[in-house]
């Protein structure tokens, strides 16, 4: 049995919410979607929902306050949880929700309120294979990353899927076993610590936003069994950190690169002018070629590629030096006419290419 319920703000307040769920615990549901989005106050749902042993997969949006009993709360079907943006009684609260599911293997979290009444937001799951954790909270302009007074702390020693959109400044610490994970995914705004930095050197697959505290990290970060890497960056001096990577990535297969600086710049007038004030960016050939761009590196894609000077130093370089090439995906950033497109294409295919089988695509840009 299957139940998704989901009240806009213009559903009438007195509505027993509490009742319905109980209906469906009842009657052994067994995924349970619950998003309550109307004006009222916080809701606190029925106790049996925390005893439910059928439910397979639940997911909880907005004005839920999450009040786990502190007796009798079990979850032993529980595989997949979803908590947007919803409100805990306390701490011990939320530990005992995620402490009654003991076989879950998905979570996701969204979090962007002050008071949802948890600092140290704790993640002790022993089972748990994925987590995407967001906090859109933003972080206070009078404090530094790492110093607003709250954290994430992962205890989840099977994890292999890690994704985490944090824009707080709060810590994040991963205690006890180290996991070994298969895909990254990480856009913080803090200095991710050893623990972190360790785990993150094990992925096989990652996707990187370039933030000033994980550029500041990467000299210490080894990528011993990294094959494909993503990198997003709005910002100019992403070339230098890049081949950072890629000299500590020496199982790389595939990269892309994404620029998304201008997205919102829609008229090439526009973006020409921006780009005129703008000192240019000064990036100079690395001494030692990468090891991954002469023996490993066989697809490369760049996505919103504005043709500016430094950019064509970079993928002359790229093309250059990688030896295994099959195939480079170019993306130019559609706020040119058609003809300069297809000036800036012709003058891309002219750029010399060590591999004799790669092949040049250009791609429409997102």
């Amino acid at each position: 049995n299957n139940l998704c319920m989901e009240l806009g703000r213009r559903c009438p307040t007195d509505v027993d919410v509490g009742k319905w769920v109980a209906n469906a615990v009842d009657r052994e549901v067994y995924e349970l979607t619950f998003k309550l989005l109307w004006s009222a106050d916080l809701v606190s749902l029925p106790k049996s929902l925390y005893s439910c042993k059928s439910l397979n997969s639940l997911t909880l949006s907005h004005k839920i306050l999450v009040d786990v009993p502190s007796s009798a709360a079990s979850l032993s079907s529980l595989t997949t949880l979803v908590l947007d943006y919803v409100v805990y009684k306390d701490e011990d609260s939320l530990v005992r929700f995620l402490s009654s599911c003991s076989i879950l293997e998905r979570l996701t979290i969204k979090r962007n309120k002050k008071d949802d009444n948890v600092t140290t937001f704790s993640v002790k799951v022993p089972s748990l294979l994925y987590l995407d954790y967001a906090n859109e909270r933003r972080m206070p302009e009078n404090i530094d990353a790492g110093e607003t007074g709250s954290c994430l702390v992962i205890d989840a020693p099977a994890l292999t899927d890690f994704r985490i959109h944090d824009t707080s400044g709060d810590s994040c610490f991963f205690s006890n076993e180290i996991p070994r994970l298969d895909f990254a995914c990480v856009d913080v705004e803090f200095c991710p610590d050893d623990k972190l930095l360790r785990i993150l050197s094990s992925a096989l697959s990652i996707i990187l936003f370039w933030t000033d505290p994980v550029v500041s990290s990467l000299s210490s970060i080894k990528f011993s069994r990294l094959k494909d890497c993503r990198l997003l960056s709005d910002e100019p001096n992403w070339m230098e950190p890049t081949i950072l990577l890629l000299q500590n990535s020496p199982k790389l297969k595939s990269l892309m690169v994404y620029c998304v600086r201008f997205l919102l710049t829609p008229k090439f007038d526009e973006l020409k002018k921006h780009s005129d004030s703008e000192p240019a960016i000064s990036w100079s050939q690395p001494s030692s070629v990468p090891g991954c761009l002469s023996s490993q590196l066989e697809e490369f894609q760049w996505k919103s590629y504005l043709g500016r000077e430094d950019e064509e130093r970079f993928l002359t370089y790229v093309l250059a030096n990688s030896k295994c090439l099959k195939t480079a995906v170019i993306s130019i950033r559609p706020v040119f006419n058609l003809q300069v497109q297809e000036e800036m294409m012709l003058d891309l295919k002219d750029i010399p290419r060590v591999s004799t089988e790669s092949q040049l695509v250009f791609t429409p840009d997102p």
